[in-house]
This record gives C-alpha cells, sequence and structure tokens, in this order.
C-alpha cells in the first residue's frame, strides 16, 4: 500500500478545508442573525469573496507559472546532463584501450539509471546515490592512465574536464529536487480559498446540484495544488522529468 507523499497530503487538507468552509456555510448560514441574512449583506460578503478569489487566483497563477518554468529548466538541465554523458563517452574512446573500463564502468551507470526508470523508481542523477562515487571512480581512472603522446595526454585532460563537468551538473539538478513553495504562502492561499468558497457558500441554495459543484471546485482546486507542489518536486510523483534523454544516451554508450 502506497504512503501518501507529502503533496497529497496537503492536496487532500486542501480539499477537506474547502468542501468544509463551503459546506459548513451553506448548512450553518441560517443559523446567524436575522439582520446577517439581508441582501446588502450578501451584496458585500459577494464583494469579499472576489477580493479573496482575485488574490487567490493571483497567486495560484504566479506559482503555477513558476513551477513550469522551473519544471522545463530541470528538462533542459536532464538533456544537457545526458548529452555530456555522450560527450564524455567519446573523449573516452579518443584515449584507446586503455580507457575500456573507465567507459565500461560510464556505461554501467547510465544502464543503471535507465533500468530503475523502467520500473518506475525516481533514478535521475539526483536520486541515483551512487553517482558521484562513480563519476570519481571514472575520473581517477582516466587520471591513472600512462601517456607520453602529447595529443592523447589533451585529451585525457579534457576528459578529466567531462566528468568535472558532470559533477557540477549533477550538484545543479540536485539543488532542483525539493519543492520550492513557500509554506507560509501555501498556508496563506489555502485560507484564501477556503474564505473564498465560504463566502459563496452563503445563502446559498441547499440542493444537491450545489453541494456536488462545491465538492467539485474543492477538488479542482486541490488537484491544481498537488500539480504546483508535484512539479516543483521534477524527479518524484507522476509529473516527472523525461527520461528519453538518458535512454538517447545510452544507445550512444552502446555503439
Amino acid at each position: 500500500m502506497f504512503g501518501l507523499t507529502d503533496e497529497m497530503t496537503i492536496a487532500l487538507i486542501t480539499f477537506g478545508c474547502l468542501c468544509a468552509a463551503s459546506l459548513g456555510a451553506l448548512f450553518t448560514y441560517e443559523r446567524l442573525p436575522a439582520h446577517h441574512l439581508d441582501d446588502k449583506t450578501l451584496d458585500i460578503v459577494r464583494i469579499i469573496a472576489n477580493i479573496f478569489g482575485l488574490l487567490s487566483s493571483l497567486v495560484l497563477g504566479l506559482l503555477v507559472s513558476s513551477a513550469s518554468g522551473n519544471f522545463s529548466d530541470v528538462e533542459k538541465a536532464v538533456r544537457s546532463y545526458a548529452t555530456d554523458l555522450i560527450l564524455l563517452d567519446r573523449s573516452l574512446r579518443d584515449l584507446g584501450p586503455d580507457a575500456q573500463p573507465a567507459r565500461g564502468e560510464l556505461l554501467g551507470y547510465v544502464s543503471t539509471v535507465v533500468a530503475m526508470r523502467d520500473v518506475e523508481r525516481p533514478a535521475l542523477p539526483s536520486e541515483n546515490k551512487s553517482a558521484e562515487a562513480t563519476l570519481h571512480d571514472i575520473r581517477d581512472k582516466i587520471a591513472a592512465l600512462k601517456l607520453t603522446d602529447p595529443q592523447i595526454i589533451a585529451e585525457r585532460d579534457q576528459a578529466k574536464a567531462d566528468v568535472d563537468t558532470l559533477l557540477r551538473a549533477r550538484w545543479s539538478l540536485i539543488d532542483r529536487t525539493e519543492g520550492s513553495v513557500p509554506r507560509p504562502l501555501m498556508i496563506a492561499l489555502i485560507v484564501w480559498l477556503a474564505m473564498t468558497m465560504a463566502s459563496y457558500g452563503y445563502r446559498a441554495p441547499k440542493n444537491a446540484l450545489v453541494v456536488t459543484g462545491f465538492v467539485l471546485s474543492s477538488g479542482l482546486l486541490a488537484g491544481a495544488i498537488y500539480m504546483v507542489l508535484d512539479m516543483g518536486r521534477p524527479f518524484d510523483g507522476p509529473i516527472q522529468a523525461s527520461s528519453e534523454p538518458f535512454v538517447h544516451a545510452l544507445t550512444e554508450l552502446q555503439r
């Protein structure tokens, strides 16, 4: 049985809060004193609802844009990382048979990433715990090569620089693995949405269609928040950065 992730937990809390706010207001507003139920009060409540709705839509739109932009940047970084793997393999090929152990280790690393991805485990560079050790070992193997030809020595130095580039790229990806939505902002957004739903529930007709509409609206808003949070963690959850660049890299390394 799968456990709930933080994103799912927040989405469920959001759904519960919005349902409670809207349905609570719907079924309890009649208990208010009579002077709180007149049309003028309703007009003011609707104005307040529009203010909360405007704030919520602005913040939610900003979060969606930010999460989408970050996700796009991560996908570009993943493609760049895979390209660097191919370039490193080309550099190792130029070093001749002595570099075959390093090439074999690089091929094993990429094969592991692709294989783990095939069974739906988060296995991009930031999640492969042995990645850094593997890259350092490849660099050590390259540095240990005994070479005399100045041109080959220059190619060896280029291969070492390629490994350093991979290490920097890996840490750049690691920095993007955690969600970046500030918790106070998320709490404020949920409160604003709840206030909006409660305002719409005030003096709304009590029938199945209205109740269903409130529940569906709460679910859609909770789903939007889940999407934003999940996109903020591009190597986990249903919305993940594509592993296709690594599949292509593996094909190139196996040639």
